[in-house]
């Protein structure tokens, strides 16, 4: 009888325990369908993607707009064969043909079809050789229109330090002339800007340096970064000699530009515009720090860049020159503006002295400095020092000057 009752006791607990199992095994909530065709960044980031198009993980980075399908390789051929007939003669239901035309049309278009294959072949295993023909054409000027394109020193790895040291040797040669920028805009392929987007978005793995560095360069090969235009500080520059210096000061700046040239081209012939996006970024930084630095101090001060623009100063130095302070802002006014004639050739002539100089930095000289309205003719003598603040290619970025007024 004992026996019995336990035989039957273990045959009851086994579908419990199998009912128990069963329950643990459900999952909670419906089940996930799996997707045929994940959509393009999904199936990049090897991530689940669903039916939506846009699908609900794009929507949540933001880039729904950028979602799609990549095109599979029967609808390329399909695309192909259609851009094949479409190229072929039309033919009309009305016209009776026999059985020799028929196959001889069918031939041409399966040749035809052929050729347009074989040529999207070729443009993607030989994009060199197209490169190299479009130069041998552009050098030998067999295309009018290529050979009236500005050209830039191809000495230069950054086309706008070329342009800058372009405008330098013209300063040397002559004064005639207004400086026009020579930069042109280039097309940029369509898919940078969706590269960005992708990079931005999702970032690869690294350390927040290596992240920061990967969405500046997407970003700068998507044309919204750009390097600062020297060219036109030079063309303002040429300006104001031509309309408020007398010959004589004039080229006593034209010699200290011919002092540095050399110096200026052995450096920068080698700078990409990459390098440049990232001078600009330290020269921002500077902007910050010396924010606080004049905010703090009583002595007017001010910054400006290599050309003369001034980009900041204090609301010292706005008093000193009578100007307000949003003026000394975003090169809005020039050092050599705020200054006489013979003391804004003495500031050039002290600074290329030692802007390519590593072992020197800081002047102490003096000045006159004056409003910029023509109209008031009233200066003011200061004792003036300037710091050549340079970067990493050891080309001058920014001169902060202090200036102290001196009585008479």
């Amino acid at each position: 009888m004992e026996t019995n009752v336990n035989a039957n006791s273990n045959n009851n607990s086994k579908p419990q325990q199998q009912v128990e199992d069963e329950n643990k095994k459900k999952r909670n909530g419906p089940k996930r369908r799996k997707v045929a065709h994940a959509c393009v960044y999904c199936r990049r980031s090897h991530m689940t993607c669903d039916d939506g198009r846009p699908c609900q993980r794009c929507i949540k980075r933001n880039i729904g707009h950028l979602c799609h399908d990549e095109p599979k390789p029967s609808q390329l051929a399909n695309q192909a064969a259609a851009a094949a007939i479409s190229f072929s003669a039309p033919l009309h239901a009305s016209e009776k043909r026999t059985s020799h035309q028929f196959q001889q049309h069918q031939q041409q278009q399966q040749q035809q079809q052929a050729l347009i294959l074989q040529g999207q072949t070729d443009q993607m295993q030989q994009p060199s050789l197209q490169h190299e023909g479009m130069s041998a054409v552009s050098m030998y000027g067999f295309n009018d229109h290529l050979t009236n394109l500005p050209v830039t020193p191809l000495t230069f790895a950054s086309e706008h330090m070329g342009n800058e040291f372009t405008v330098i040797s013209d300063f040397l040669e002559s004064l005639g002339g207004e400086q026009q920028n020579m930069a042109p805009d280039q097309a940029l392929p369509v898919n940078t800007t969706e590269k960005f987007f992708i990079t931005a978005a999702n970032p690869s793995d690294g350390t927040n340096e290596d992240r920061l560095t990967q969405v500046i360069n997407a970003k700068f090969e998507a044309g919204f970064l750009k390097p600062y235009n020297y060219v036109n500080g030079y063309s303002r520059l040429q300006k104001y000699m031509d309309s408020n210096m007398s010959n004589i000061s004039r080229q006593r700046i034209l010699n200290v530009m011919g002092t540095f040239r050399p110096a200026f081209r052995s450096v920068a012939q080698f700078l990409t515009d990459i390098d440049l996006v990232l001078v600009e970024e330290a020269f921002e930084r500077l902007l910050l720090d010396y924010d606080r630095v004049f905010s703090s101090m009583g002595i007017p001060a001010c910054l400006w860049r290599r050309t003369g623009e001034i980009y900041k100063g204090n609301k010292e130095f706005a008093a000193l020159v009578n100007v307000p302070l949003e003026m000394l802002r975003d090169g809005r006014l020039c050092i050599y503006e705020l200054m006489a004639e013979e003391s804004a050739v003495n500031y050039w002539e002290k600074y290329g002295n030692i802007a390519f100089d590593a072992g020197q930095k800081a002047v102490l000289t003096s000045c006159l400095l004056k409003n910029p309205d023509p109209e008031c003719q009233s200066v003011i003598s200061c004792c003036f020092s300037f710091t050549i603040r340079r970067d990493k290619y050891n080309i001058p970025s920014v001169i902060v000057g202090n200036f102290l007024p001196v009585s008479l």
